[in-house]
């Protein structure tokens, strides 16, 4: 038998291992292969138990617990992670909005200083041209003026010169019938004005004062004795006069008692023609003026 001279089953004299494979194996003739020994399965189920509790007690439970321990650490800084993530979001959020807030406020500023700026510049610039509007008027005004002025003197200064020939000449020409009739106008002006003009020359105590009587020509004592007797019939007490020459006044006489005077002459008439030009001067001024406006 080949499987018999094996050398690995020599010592087995076993026989299944050495039957042949082609042979009918016959069971219930055999006896049991193994006996089962419940104390030791019972020992091996406790020490598999003991092993059991030994592996959970020292090695599952603090590993189950060092996961847990991790897990609730990872899931706390997720929460956490997530909570900073959440406020990191909130506060990009509300910097976003302050910053789109300060671009909008930004740009209203800008708009606004824009707009200020543009109005300050017009309103300068209007200011300017009304201030040069005004001070080129007033320019205008002044140098009208001036001129209207210059040529107001010019008139007056030939007006003046005028009269003053005028008031010359007529002293010049004046002859002695000339000046008699000067005497006699003056006289009866006197005569004419009466007791008005004898209170004004008394004063309030009636008493006599010192008269002047001044004449542009010199007097011939006829002509002072007519004067001064006039003088004492108006003022009805005798007065004491004197009399003086005086080139001031334009052919004529006056008489003047404690500064109030009465007189008759050609500078009189002067005068009144030169206020009359004057007037019509400044009547043609004002309208002058008025065109203008």
């Amino acid at each position: 038998d080949r499987i018999g001279r094996d050398l690995l089953l020599r010592d087995f004299d076993h026989p299944d291992l050495r039957q042949s494979v082609l042979e009918p194996r016959h069971f219930a003739s055999r006896r049991p292969l193994m006996l089962i020994d419940w104390f030791t399965v019972a020992a091996q189920l406790v020490n598999f138990l003991i092993l059991i509790w030994l592996l959970n007690r020292f090695l599952y439970q603090p590993v189950l617990k060092a996961l847990d321990e991790r897990e609730k650490t990872i899931a706390a800084e997720l929460e956490h992670a997530a909570g900073v993530e959440a406020e990191a979001a909130r506060e990009k959020a509300e910097w976003q909005k302050k910053n789109d807030e300060f671009s909008q406020q930004r740009q209203q500023m800008m708009k606004q200083a824009t707009d200020e700026a543009a109005t300050r510049r017009t309103d300068l610039l209007d200011e300017a041209r009304q201030e040069y509007d005004a001070l080129h008027s007033r320019l205008l005004e002044t140098l009208k003026r001036e001129e209207t002025e210059r040529q107001e003197e010019a008139e007056r200064r030939v007006s003046d010169e005028i009269f003053s020939v005028a008031g010359k000449l007529l002293i010049e020409l004046a002859d002695e019938s000339l000046e008699a009739r000067i005497i006699d106008k003056f006289c009866r002006k006197l005569e004419a004005g009466g007791s008005e003009i004898a209170g004004q020359l008394a004063g309030q105590d009636g008493a006599a004062k010192q008269a002047v009587v001044r004449s542009t020509f010199p007097l011939t004592p006829e002509q002072r004795e007519k004067v001064s007797g006039t003088i004492t019939a108006l003022l009805g007490v005798e007065t004491p006069l004197s009399f003086e020459q005086s080139d001031k006044a334009a052919c004529g006489i006056e008489l003047c008692v404690d500064g109030l005077c009465v007189s008759w002459h050609f500078q009189a008439a002067l005068d009144a023609l030169k206020r009359a030009a004057g007037d019509y001067r400044d009547h043609e001024t004002d309208n002058g003026a008025a065109d203008a406006r």
